[in-house]
């Protein structure tokens, strides 16, 4: 089969390697040789943790991941009680946002107005 090299310096082998990885050599005799390929990546243990790519997280989501993998079946996950502590010493933050939440106009509510009055 007959390949010829575009302006680009590409050829297209056909939607049968879409996605397939190669490694091409080229020889002494001028050669270029493709020969399929699968890679699997090296992962080193001190990279693979969050470190490296935490996706963003914040330092106290990484905490927290790293506290649920330590835990043992013998040390559930903190349940109801932790979850009522730390609504009860957050109450007066909480109280604070319901108060600001009420005075603002559910933003269903504001679309519905804006259509009715044509905006």
């Amino acid at each position: 089969m007959l390949k010829e090299v575009g302006a680009s310096g590409q050829i297209s082998l056909g939607k049968k390697y879409a996605g397939q990885l190669f490694d091409m050599q080229f020889l002494q005799d001028g050669t270029v040789q493709l020969t399929p390929v699968k890679v699997v990546p090296v992962v080193q243990e001190e990279l693979a943790a969050y470190s490296a790519g935490d996706g963003g997280l914040t330092p106290e989501r990484l905490a927290q991941r790293k506290a649920a993998a330590a835990r043992t079946p013998a040390q559930p996950e903190p349940g109801p009680q932790a979850t009522k502590e730390w609504a009860e010493s957050h109450a007066a933050e909480i109280e604070q946002y319901n108060a600001w939440a009420s005075q603002r106009e559910p933003y269903s509510q504001r679309v519905r107005r804006w259509r009715e009055q044509g905006v």
